[in-house]
Parts: C-alpha cells; sequence; structure tokens
C-alpha cells in the first residue's frame, strides 16, 4: 500500500483493508468491498474522494477520525484522497488541501498470455 501525506499533516493517516484487489488473470475486473479508515490530528471539515469518480465519496464535520466501507469493481489502481475542505468561500476547489493519500493496487495471479488460444495445434 502507497501512502502519501504532505509534511503539515504528518500525523494523518489513511487505512485501506485491503490494500490490494487480486483477479485471476491480468485484464479482468476485480471485486472488493473497501473498509477505509483514517484518523488527523486537528477536527475539522474532511471529504474522502476516490480516483474512480470525480465527486466526494463523502463527508465529515468536525471530526478527527471516521470509516467509510464501498464495493468497487475496478480494473486499475484506485486511489484514495481525504481532503480537508476550504472556507467555501466562492466554492473555489483551490481551498481544498490534500491530508492523505493511499492506493488500492491491483493484481493478478496469472499473467496474460502473448499466444492467442488460436495457436494451439494439435498434431
Amino acid at each position: 500500500m502507497k501512502v502519501y501525506a504532505n509534511e503539515a499533516s504528518s500525523l494523518a493517516k489513511l487505512t485501506l483493508t485491503p490494500n490490494q484487489c487480486i483477479s485471476l488473470h491480468q485484464g479482468q475486473q476485480c471485486f472488493v468491498t473497501v473498509d477505509i479508515s483514517w484518523q488527523v490530528a486537528h477536527a475539522g471539515k474532511y471529504c474522502l474522494f476516490s480516483s474512480l469518480q470525480k465527486n466526494k465519496l463523502t463527508c465529515w464535520l468536525m471530526t478527527k477520525s471516521a470509516s467509510f466501507k464501498q464495493e468497487l469493481v475496478i480494473e486499475k489502481d484506485v486511489t484514495f484522497t481525504l481532503k480537508l475542505m476550504g472556507d467555501g468561500i466562492g466554492n473555489n476547489i483551490e481551498n481544498d488541501e490534500v491530508v492523505v493519500s493511499a492506493v488500492l493496487e491491483l493484481a493478478w495471479v496469472h499473467k496474460k498470455s502473448k499466444r492467442s488460444h488460436s495457436a494451439w495445434r494439435v498434431f
């Protein structure tokens, strides 16, 4: 699991369980229910975002920790980002500060074969 945090939020923690989604073959969709929990040093308005969609998943007001559960179908790595939301003046997205991020990695058991099944011959 890759976790990123800026200096100002070095005490922030974002945990994904599981931190990998494993499919049988490369290129297949992976189905997973991920538990996301986070903890920060200072209470505030925090929102959780996913690289799968533009809109926020959910937000919390005046809290230092919370958890969230989501069922996913993924075809690539997914990044979850916790942001401290700005003051909302003018709805300027630039006021939002990324506190911490974590990556749900996609893995597979078998790599995609370079040979097609039609290449097999019976002699």
